[in-house]
C-alpha cells in the first residue's frame, strides 16, 4: 500500500546548501566559541578547541597524502580523539570509515579491501588484528597507532607505523564542503551477503542528526553518549545532533547497566539515546532509592520496550521518543516526545515517500504486511551507493526506491508497525549481523559440511543466534570445540548462543536452505545452549 503522508511528524531542516558539518561548526565557533562542546573522562573541549584540534589533525593526514574525498579507516574506541577525527575529516571534505572494534579476520579484511583506503588510524590493542590478515593488506600504506607501538605485531614492513601523538599537526583551512560531498562510509550487515559500506553524503548525515534531535535538544542540554561511535546512533544521533542544536556532549567508553545513572549524575547528562536492549538492562537492575534522582529526563529508545511506563516512572523520565530508520535510508519515521508506543515505529516523515510492497514491488492491500521501500523528495538524503559493490547497490535501489528489507504494516493510528525482517539479518546486542558472515566462519571448520544461522527469540528485545550445522561424513565436532574455533574468528556478539547438529539441512528443489523450516521449533531439545552449557528443555 502507499502510505499517505500525515502532518504528525513535520521535518524542520534548513536549505540544502546549509546541511553540512562546516555550516554547523562555523556557526558554533562564531556564536559560542567558548562553550563546552565535548567531554570524555580525560578532557574537555570547547567548540573552538574541538574545531582547531580537528582541522589540525586533518592537516597532518593531508600532509601524509590524504586527498579531498579520500577515505581514512578508523578503528577507535569512544574518546574525544575519535570525535576530533570525525570533525576534522568532515570539515576538510575527507571521508571517515569507522570500523566496528569487534571486527577481525575476514570481516575486517573485507572492510579494508572494499574501501580501498591506504591510511588507517587504530588503537594499539587492535594492531594484532591487522597482523592476522597481513596478506590482505595490499592497499594499506600507513597505520597511525593511538597508544604505544611496542612492536610491529607482524604487520608487513612496507606499511609505515606512526604514533598518533607524534603526528606533525598543521592547521588546515575549513573546506567549502558541499551537501553532496561524502562525509562517511558506514558498514552495515543488513542483508544476507557480506557487510556493505554505505556512502553517506553530508546532507544525509545532517538530516539524520537534526531529525532525531528535533524538538528534543536545546542549547542547555548535555547529550550523554554510551553507544559506540562507529554506529550512526551515537555518531550522528548523540553527537552531531547535539552540535546542530548548540548543546554539549559527553562521550563515555561504553555502556554499563550498573553505573549508567551514576555517570549521568557525574556529567550532568540531560538527554540520551539508547537501544531497547539497554533500556531493558537498566530496568532489570536491582532497584535503588535514588533511581529517580538523576538528571536525564529525555530519552530516545529504539525500539520502545514493553515496560515503558514502568521505566519512565522508576527513573523519573518525562519524555520518550522513538524512531525507525537505517544507515542507508536515514530516519524514515519517528514518534515525537511522549508518543513512543511499544511495538510502533513512529509516523512517516513528511519529506519522504514510503510504500509497503510485495516481492514484485507491487503495493499490498491496506493493513497488510509488506516490505517497506523508501525514497526522498530531496536529493542527497539517503545512501548514494555501496562502495565498490555495484550489484548490491542495484538490488537495494531498484525501481527508484531504497528497499529496507523490513516488513511493516500501517496501524490505524498512522504509525508504522515493524513486523519482521525480510532477509536473514539478525539483530543482537544492538548490532545488525549478516547470517552469511556467520555461516562463512562456521563452514571454515574442517568438520563442517554446511551451516545455516538463524535468529531465535531472545530474553531481551533483540535476537539470539542459532547455528544449524551439518557435519561431514566421518567427522565429528563438539559444541565447545566449534565455539572455541569461532571465538578468534568473529566478534563476540556474532557467536551463536545455540547450536544444533543435523544430518542434513532442509533444502528447496534448487538446493537453497529452507531457513523457514529451521525456524519452526528452533529451540528444540536437540539444541544446545552455549551460554548455559546445557540442552534446551
Amino acid at each position: 500500500m502507499r502510505v499517505e503522508q500525515t502532518p504528525r511528524f513535520k521535518v524542520k531542516l534548513p536549505p540544502m546548501m546549509e546541511r553540512t558539518l562546516s555550516t554547523v561548526m562555523k556557526s558554533a565557533i562564531e556564536v559560542t566559541p567558548d562553550k563546552v562542546a565535548l567531554r570524555d573522562p580525560s578532557r574537555t573541549l570547547t567548540y573552538r578547541e574541538l574545531v582547531d584540534e580537528g582541522i589540525s589533525l586533518a592537516g597532518a593526514l593531508i600532509d601524509l597524502g590524504l586527498g579531498r574525498q579520500k577515505s581514512v579507516l578508523a578503528m577507535l574506541d569512544n574518546t574525544a580523539d575519535f570525535v576530533c577525527l570525525s570533525i576534522g575529516l568532515g570539515l576538510t571534505a575527507r571521508i571517515e570509515v569507522p570500523i566496528n572494534t569487534a571486527y577481525r579476520g575476514s570481516l575486517l579484511a573485507h572492510v579494508i579491501e572494499t574501501t580501498n583506503a591506504n591510511i588507517m588510524i587504530i588503537e594499539d590493542k587492535y594492531l594484532e588484528r591487522l597482523a592476522e590478515i597481513s596478506s590482505d593488506l595490499e592497499v594499506l600504506d600507513i597505520v597511525i597507532v593511538r597508544g604505544k607501538i611496542t612492536s610491529d605485531h607482524g604487520i608487513p614492513s612496507r606499511i609505515k607505523l606512526i604514533a598518533y601523538d607524534e603526528l606533525a599537526r598543521r592547521h588546515e583551512a575549513i573546506d567549502d564542503v558541499k551537501p553532496w560531498d561524502i562525509i562517511s562510509i558506514i558498514y552495515t550487515s543488513g542483508t544476507t551477503g557480506p557487510s556493505k559500506g554505505a556512502m553517506i553524503a553530508h546532507a544525509q548525515a545532517y538530516g539524520y542528526a537534526a531529525i532525531v534531535q528535533q524538538d528534543v535538544v536545546t542549547p542547555e542540554d548535555v547529550s550523554l553518549v554510551v553507544l559506540p561511535l562507529f554506529h550512526v546512533t551515537a555518531k550522528w544521533g548523540g553527537i552531531y545532533g547535539a552540535f546542530i542544536y548548540n548543546a554539549s556532549t559527553v562521550v563515555l567508553p561504553g555502556f554499563s547497566a550498573s553505573t549508567f545513572w551514576d555517570s549521568a549524575r557525574e556529567y550532568g547528562g540531560t538527554c540520551t539515546r539508547m537501544l531497547g536492549t539497554i533500556a531493558q538492562f537498566l530496568l532489570n537492575q536491582p532497584e535503588r532509592p535514588d533511581d529517580k534522582s538523576q538528571p536525564i529526563k529525555k530519552i530516545g529508545i529504539t525500539p520502545v520496550i514493553a515496560g515503558l511506563d514502568k521505566f519512565k516512572e522508576r527513573f523519573g523520565i518525562s519524555g520518550v521518543l522513538t524512531a525507525y530508520g537505517s544507515t542507508e535510508a536515514s530516519v524514515v519515521s519517528a514518534a515525537p516526545m511522549g508518543e513512543g508506543i511499544p511495538g510502533y515505529a513512529g509516523f512517516v516523515r513528511d519529506d519522504i515517500e514510503v510504500r509497503i510492497v510485495d516481492e514484485h514491488d507491487m503495493e499490498v492491500s491496506p493493513g497488510d504486511v509488506g516490505e517497506l521501500i523508501v525514497r526522498t523528495k530531496e536529493p542527497w538524503m539517503t545512501m548514494q551507493s555501496y562502495v565498490n559493490m555495484p550489484d548490491a547497490t542495484n538490488k537495494a535501489l531498484r525501481n527508484g526506491w531504497f528497499h529496507t528489507g523490513d516488513l511493516m504494516r500501517l496501524a490505524p493510528n498512522g504509525q508504522l508497525v515493524f513486523c519482521d525482517r525480510n532477509n536473514d539479518a539478525i539483530r543482537r546486542k544492538g548490532e545488525n549481523i549478516s547470517s552469511f558472515e556467520i555461516e562463512r566462519e562456521i563452514n571454515a571448520h574442517p568438520a563442517v559440511f554446511e551451516s545455516a544461522a538463524i535468529k531465535v527469540v531472545s530474553d531481551h528485545t533483540d535476537d539470539d543466534v542459532k547455528a544449524c550445522v551439518a557435519v561431514k561424513s566421518g567427522h565429528s565436532v563438539s559444541h565447545d570445540d566449534l565455539i572455541a574455533f569461532l571465538e578468534p574468528r568473529m566478534p563476540k556478539f556474532m557467536l551463536p548462543r545455540y547450536i544444533e547438529f543435523l544430518d542434513a539441512l532442509p533444502k528447496t528443489p534448487t538446493e537453497k536452505v529452507l531457513k523457514v523450516e529451521l525456524r519452526k521449533n528452533a529451540l528444540n531439545q536437540q539444541t544446545y545452549d552455549c551460554e548455559n552449557n546445557r540442552f534446551v528443555e
